[in-house]
């Protein structure tokens, strides 16, 4: 027997988008001032989540940028790449790309994996 996985896609999208409003509420209240793991951690952990998701649902596009995302916002966390205004816009503007990719699923559209994947490329040269 096997399952239509379609049948769970809304739930995936919503739940997606709730991710994707609290890393943005985390990221638009990072103080640039006060260095701060635990915010840096759950913009990661969400990015984590959304990566694990959508590839479950073969949603490899938004998995694959999802997965830039989390290592970016981990390395900002380790220390290892700066948490500066730059690379705050930077990571606003890649949630922002993902809820455009997640709406576009959710009204059937179809991904474009090359523009994707220089977006994502683009967030990775940015971040330092």
């Amino acid at each position: 027997m096997s399952v239509d996985m379609t049948q769970f896609h809304a739930e995936l999208f919503e739940e997606c988008l709730g991710y994707l409003d609290a890393m943005k509420a985390d990221l638009e209240s990072i103080d640039l001032t006060v260095f701060d793991a635990d915010k840096l951690n759950t913009i990661s952990r969400g990015a984590h989540t959304i990566k694990g998701d959508c590839a479950m649902f073969e949603f490899t596009t938004v998995s694959d940028y999802a997965k830039i995302m989390e290592v970016l916002s981990g390395q900002m966390r380790d220390q290892h790449k700066q948490t500066n205004a730059g690379n705050i816009e930077a990571m606003l503007d890649a949630v922002a790309y993902v809820r455009d990719m997640i709406t576009t699923l959710q009204n059937k559209g179809t991904l474009d994996d090359a523009a994707a994947a220089a977006h994502g490329a683009k967030l990775q040269e940015t971040i330092v």
